[in-house]
């Protein structure tokens, strides 16, 4: 079946999208956040369609949470909690009814003004989430490990950068790795006491943000991070602490990616510069078996070997968000649509 493109207009520039997995059944509803309005908010959305024999679905409208601030990361803790960002230094945790969507979600932990610069408030500008536990960073230079379980700040690193942090990934419980806003990665054990990065190296030489960093789903020494500039930064954190591979990719900033949950040599990456893309990371691991022979993954010799496809057409403004469930991927931009794409093949 072909790909099939379907966007609805839900006038909300949305920053995040997130499916609300369900277990034996595939799932129709997902979470939005909005950013950029006079009053942003959460929502919950089910796919419908409006009449029983016709097979395009919309989306409606379940329920509406109200948010003070930008709504900047939305992240699972548990399968009906997830963890919320905001541009005001807040994070929360909210929970949704496993049972009747329509219900409205619930605050369970509420952290204010967890980043901040002592009376004025600064964003906090993304999360993690790993297990029940949450790493959150901001403008500040901070980073909070707290406890999605018990509502609580397990461990603080203060001024862990001089300037504003961008992306944040678990590697593993103890271990977290931040970027800055000029590509300075570090890697922290959250257990040390004496706030120093256990690593530190640069993601490219042109000191570009580094905006989203995730690691393999398999292979978590494996990390790779999206630049401002569109690259993609990739390296195993085995052998080295600089990429061994550096793909110009999108033509604006990398805003999010996801491997695809059941099969990890898809990838998908969505930009600023309104750019929706899969790709087959099968090219980037070469077959040549490292000193405890597991496979390595080589600098890419040979850039015509990476296999990209456009899933979408180009749009004129920012695709912020993407997130993928079996062969449908959902993506929401800043031209106040959220896009469904069907028939993915994984």
């Amino acid at each position: 079946m072909p790909l099939e493109v379907q966007g609805t207009f839900v006038s909300q520039k949305i920053s995040k999208i997130r499916w609300i997995a369900e277990d034996y059944v595939e799932t129709k509803c997902f979470f939005t956040g909005s950013w950029d309005d006079d009053q942003n908010s959460i929502k919950v959305w089910t796919l419908e369609s409006p009449h029983e024999e016709e097979e395009v679905e919309y989306p409606r409208q379940l329920s509406e949470y109200l948010v003070n601030g930008d709504v900047t990361q939305i992240k699972f803790t548990e399968k009906n909690k997830i963890a919320v960002s905001l541009s005001n230094g807040d994070v929360k945790v909210l929970e949704v009814s496993l049972y009747d969507k329509q219900f409205p979600l619930k605050e369970v932990f509420h952290w204010e003004k967890l980043h901040n610069y002592g009376a004025e408030q600064c964003s906090c500008t993304s999360l993690d989430t790993l297990e029940g536990d949450i790493a959150t960073i901001g403008e500040d230079g901070n980073v909070n490990i707290l406890s999605g379980r018990r509502g609580e700040v397990m461990h603080s690193i203060k001024g862990a950068d001089s300037c504003s942090l961008h992306s944040i990934c678990f590697i593993k419980h103890t271990e977290v790795i931040t970027g800055n806003v000029r590509g300075h990665m570090k890697i922290w054990d959250v257990r040390s006491t004496n706030n120093k990065p256990s690593a530190a190296f640069l993601l490219a030489g042109d000191e570009l943000a580094a905006t989203c960093i995730i690691h393999h789903p398999t292979q978590p020494h494996i990390i790779l991070a999206g630049s401002e500039s569109g690259a993609l930064a990739v390296w195993d954190l085995r052998m080295n602490s600089f990429p061994t591979s550096l793909v110009n990719a999108h033509s604006a900033g990398v805003s999010e990616m996801q491997f695809h949950p059941e099969n990890p040599h898809k990838l998908l990456t969505c930009s600023v510069s309104g750019e929706l893309w899969e790709w087959n990371m099968e090219a980037m691991t070469k077959s040549s078996k490292g000193p405890d022979g597991q496979v390595m993954w080589m600098p890419l010799q040979d850039k015509k070997s990476m296999m990209v496809n456009s899933l979408i057409p180009a749009l004129h403004k920012s695709i912020n968000s993407l997130h993928c469930d079996k062969g449908r991927i959902l993506c929401g931009a800043d031209n106040e649509a959220v896009y469904l794409i069907k028939n993915f093949k994984y």
